[in-house]
């Protein structure tokens, strides 16, 4: 009789007590590097998600400041003597567009105006601007006129010019910049006094004697005032008012403070922007002098508890 060999079984051991500390100690350390790796790179994306808004902010304002920059003054003088008076035609009734322009802006007295000076290094920054610009309408004049003072002149168009844009001046209204016209190659505006059914043929009148070059382009004359409404404090926004055609309109909100500068030597018109991001953070965020920002004095307790940047842009001034 044979007797069957019984295999061995091999015994298993379980864990034991440190093993399992050192598992759970792994664990740990890898759970708390993930939390706080997600946590760094949510922070991350919200800083850089703060930062662009208020960049995107800034562009808005660039934007709709750059062709009002780039024309200001285009077809006018310079002079404030002699820009207040070709903006008085003294004709029966007489057209004052300076008065409208003043009662936007006290003193207003030439095409690129900025009130509220702030000296930093010598250099002058202002909180407002007003501009008195020309837009090119591409529509030329067929013939070249000769104006006197207060005398009517008729010219015909190569084309229609657009209703939305020009109006003959009523005088029993308030002055608007619609009632206003300039051509290249002329320095003085002109006052629209009839314009005909077909829209080809406009009657102007000028203060002064001019002469209105044969092909020259018809331009509209418009003013723009701009600044921050409520700077450094809650809620700012950044103001622009087509003169006499609107009342002022907020165009983009969080941007905290506006300084203007212009250097009438190089003919550079330059703006800097403060700009907040949209988080509000209950301690102070922005410590020290902020980038790019020139005037580090005026940058307020409220803007501090904001992500800030600040841009700079500059135009040359073509006339």
């Amino acid at each position: 009789m044979s007797v069957r060999a019984i295999p061995r079984v091999k015994r298993l051991q379980a864990f034991t007590l440190i093993e399992l500390l050192v598992a759970m100690i792994i664990l740990a350390v890898v759970g708390i590097a993930a939390v706080g790796l997600f946590f760094s790179f949510s922070r991350h994306f919200e800083q850089s998600a703060d930062l662009t808004i208020a960049r995107q902010r800034g562009e808005m304002v660039l934007t709709r400041l750059e062709l009002p920059f780039l024309h200001a003054g285009l077809s006018m003088p310079n002079d404030p003597g002699v820009f207040e008076d070709v903006f008085v035609v003294r004709s029966n009734p007489g057209v004052d567009l300076l008065a409208a322009l003043r009662s936007d802006t006290r003193g207003w007295d030439r095409p690129i105006f900025l009130p509220d000076s702030v000296k930093i290094a010598g250099t002058d920054y202002y909180k407002k601007i007003g501009i008195v610009y020309s837009l090119g309408s591409g529509v030329g004049v067929l013939a070249e006129g000769d104006a006197e003072a207060g005398q009517e002149v008729v010219l015909d168009l190569s084309s229609p010019c657009p209703g939305d844009q020009l109006k003959p001046a009523n005088f029993s209204l308030s002055v608007m910049t619609d009632y206003w016209v300039s051509f290249s190659g002329c320095q003085t505006p002109f006052i629209v006094k009839n314009i005909s059914a077909d829209r080809k043929r406009l009657t102007v009148v000028a203060s002064k004697i001019d002469l209105i070059p044969q092909f020259s382009e018809l331009q509209y004359v418009r003013a723009m005032s701009a600044y921050v409404n409520n700077p450094g404090g809650s809620s700012p926004s950044f103001y622009v008012r087509d003169v006499t055609r609107s009342p002022a309109q907020p165009i983009v909100e969080g941007v905290s403070q506006a300084l203007f500068s212009f250097d009438e030597q190089n003919s550079l018109l330059t703006v800097h922007l403060l700009l907040r991001g949209n988080r509000r953070f209950f301690e102070k965020i922005t410590l020290g002098d902020v980038s790019g920002w020139p005037l580090d004095e005026i940058v307020t307790d409220e803007d501090r508890h904001y992500r800030l940047i600040a841009m700079t842009a500059s135009w040359r001034v073509r006339n």
